[in-house]
C-alpha cells in the first residue's frame, strides 16, 4: 500500500488559484454573454430609438394637430360654457317655471278636486231641484185650487161682512194711524148725513169734530182716537160729547174706540158711536122728577128732624129714647140722600160750576173726620190719617169735601167691627193723591166694573146691616171729573179696598 501524498501550502494555493481561475472564466464567460446580450439590447434600443425618434416627429406633428385642435377645443369650449352658462340661465327660468307650473297645477289639481265635490253637490242640488220642482208643480196646482177656494171663501166672508156691517145700528168708523178714515158704514151715513164716498180718505178730526156738554170744540189731542193710537188700548166715553151731522146740528154720542192690530202692529183704530138723544131725554126728565121730588121732600123732612130733635131733648122713658134715636138717624140718612139726589141732578144737567179756591187739604181731611167720629167709634173702628205738610191745591173745597165725605162714610160702613181705615194725601208730581183704605168687605171682582154704575150696591155688603142707596159713588165719579180728577179702585173681597183720587194741584 502506497503511502499518502503530503499536501504543502503552495499546492492549496494552486488550487484555490486553479477554483478562483475557473469562477473568473465563469464569470468572464456570464460577463461575454451579458455582453452580447446587451449589445443585442443596445441595438434593439437604437432600432427602438430610432422607432422612437420617428415617432417622437409623429407624436411633434400630432401634437401639433391636437394644439390646433385643442385651440379650437378651448375656443369651443369657450363658447359652450357661454352657451352653458345661458343653459343654466335657462335651466334656473325653467326650474322656476317648472316650479311654478307645478304649483299651478297642484292649484288646478285641487281646483278640479273641488269641482269634481261641486259638481257632485251640484248634480245632488239638481236632483233636489228636479224633486222639488216636481213637489212644486204638485204644490202649486194644489195652491192654486186652494187659493181659488179661500177666495171664494173670502168673497163670502167680505159679504157677510158687509151685510153685518150694513145692519149695525151704530155708527162704525175704521181709521188708519194717522187719522185718516178708511170705512164707514150705513149707520154713519144715516146719522151724520155724509156718504162714505166723501168721508173716506179724510181726516176724522175735519169731517166729524166733537164738542162738550158746553159747545166748546174738543182738540185733536184729547179726542179718544188719539188716546188710543197713544195707549194702543180700548177706551169709551165718560162725558156728555156731542156729533156734528153734515147739516151743522148736534146730537149726543156715547162713544167706544179699540185699537185695530195685525200680530203686534198697530195698524189704526175702530171707532163705534150712538145717538144717545133719546136717553139724555129720559135722563134729563128723570133727574127734573129727582129735583123735584127733593125739594118737596126737604120741607116735611126739615119739620120731622126738628121735631125728633125736640123730642130726644125731653126726658122720656129709654124705650121711647131708643126708638126717637133711630128715627132720628133715618130722617138724617134720608136728607143726606135727598142731598145726593139733588146734587146728581145738578150734575147731570151741568148746572154746576167748580168754585176754584186755594184749600188748606189738611184742615179738609180733619174737618171730614170729624163729621163720622160718632159713627166711627160706634162701630169701633180705627182711623189713621196722613198728609204731606203744606198741601194747598186750587179746587172746589166743597165738592172735594162731598168727595172725601162719601169715601169716608163708605169705608166705615162696609168695615167691620174692630178694622183699620187709613187716610193718605200726599202730592205726586203735579196732581194730588189721597188714598182711602180700609179693611173691610171688598168688593167681588166680577161685580168691580159696575161700582160707578147708579144705584148699584155689591152683593156681599146688600144687608140691613150695611144700609145705603147705591147713588154716593155714582155722584162721586161725576164729581171727580168736574174737577178734572180721576179715581180708581183696587179691592179684595174679605181683605179691604182702596180708593186713590187724583186730581190737579
Amino acid at each position: 500500500m502506497s503511502k499518502p501524498r503530503r499536501t504543502t501550502a503552495s499546492d492549496t494555493l494552486a488550487i484555490k488559484l486553479k477554483v478562483l481561475a475557473r469562477e473568473k472564466e465563469e464569470v468572464r464567460r456570464k460577463l461575454v454573454i451579458s455582453a452580447k446580450e446587451k449589445e443585442n439590447v443596445r441595438r434593439k434600443l437604437m432600432v427602438t430609438a430610432k422607432k422612437l425618434r420617428l415617432k417622437a416627429s409623429q407624436l411633434a406633428v400630432t401634437a401639433k394637430e391636437k394644439e390646433h385642435v385643442r385651440r379650437k377645443l378651448v375656443v369651443t369650449a369657450k363658447e359652450k360654457e357661454s352657451i352653458r352658462r345661458t343653459l343654466v340661465v335657462t335651466a334656473k327660468e325653467k326650474e322656476n317655471v317648472r316650479r311654478k307650473l307645478m304649483v299651478t297645477a297642484k292649484k288646478l289639481h285641487d281646483k278640479a278636486a273641488q269641482l269634481a265635490v261641486t259638481a257632485k253637490e251640484k248634480e245632488v242640488v239638481r236632483r233636489t231641484l228636479v224633486e222639488t220642482a216636481k213637489k212644486l208643480k204638485i204644490s202649486h196646482e194644489t195652491l192654486e185650487k186652494k187659493v181659488l177656494e179661500r177666495t171664494k171663501y173670502c168673497e163670502e166672508l167680505m159679504a157677510k161682512d158687509e151685510a153685518i156691517l150694513a145692519s149695525i145700528g151704530d155708527g162704525l168708523i175704521a181709521t188708519d194711524k194717522s187719522g185718516r178714515i178708511l170705512l164707514v158704514n150705513k149707520a154713519f151715513e144715516r146719522l151724520l148725513g155724509w156718504k162714505e164716498t166723501e168721508a173716506r180718505g179724510r181726516f176724522l178730526s175735519k169731517i166729524l169734530p166733537m164738542f162738550d156738554a158746553n159747545g166748546t170744540i174738543i182738540s185733536e189731542a184729547q179726542s179718544l182716537v188719539t188716546k188710543v193710537l197713544k195707549e194702543r188700548s180700548m177706551t169709551t166715553s165718560t162725558g156728555t160729547i156731542f156729533y156734528k151731522r153734515k147739516d151743522g146740528t148736534l146730537f149726543p154720542v156715547a162713544i167706544t174706540v179699540a185699537p185695530i192690530f195685525i200680530g203686534k202692529e198697530l195698524m189704526g183704530a175702530v171707532k163705534v158711536f150712538r145717538d144717545i138723544t133719546k136717553e139724555k131725554e129720559i135722563d134729563k126728565a128723570r133727574s127734573e122728577f129727582m129735583a123735584i121730588a127733593s125739594h118737596q121732600l126737604r120741607t116735611p123732612l126739615t119739620a120731622i128732624r126738628w121735631a125728633l130733635s125736640s123730642l130726644k131733648r125731653e126726658n122720656l122713658p129709654e124705650e121711647l129714647k131708643s126708638m126717637l134715636h133711630t128715627a132720628h138717624e133715618t130722617s138724617t140718612q134720608m136728607a143726606v140722600t135727598i142731598r145726593r139726589m139733588l146734587m146728581i141732578s145738578y150734575l147731570e144737567e151741568s148746572a154746576t160750576e167748580p168754585e176754584m179756591t186755594q184749600v188748606d187739604l189738611k184742615a179738609v181731611l180733619e174737618k171730614v173726620v170729624r163729621l163720622h167720629d160718632a159713627h166711627r167709634q160706634r162701630n169701633g173702628l180705627e182711623i189713621e190719617v196722613l198728609c204731606s205738610e203744606n198741601l194747598l191745591p186750587e179746587t172746589d173745597e166743597q165738592l172735594l169735601i162731598e168727595i172725601l165725605d162719601n169715601l169716608l162714610s163708605n169705608a166705615y160702613k162696609y168695615t167691620p167691627r174692630g178694622g183699620n181705615v187709613k187716610l193718605r194725601a200726599t202730592l205726586q208730581g203735579e196732581m194730588i193723591r189721597i188714598d182711602v183704605a180700609d179693611t173691610g168687605y171688598g168688593i167681588p171682582k166680577e161685580e168691580q166694573r159696575k161700582i160707578p154704575k147708579k144705584f148699584f150696591r155689591a152683593s156681599n155688603i146688600a144687608s140691613p146691616a150695611a144700609s145705603g142707596t147705591g147713588i154716593g159713588l155714582y155722584m162721586v165719579y161725576n164729581i171727580v171729573r168736574l174737577i178734572g180728577g180721576t179715581i180708581s179702585f183696587v179691592s179684595v173681597e174679605n181683605k179691604g179696598t182702596t180708593f186713590t183720587l187724583l186730581f190737579p194741584s
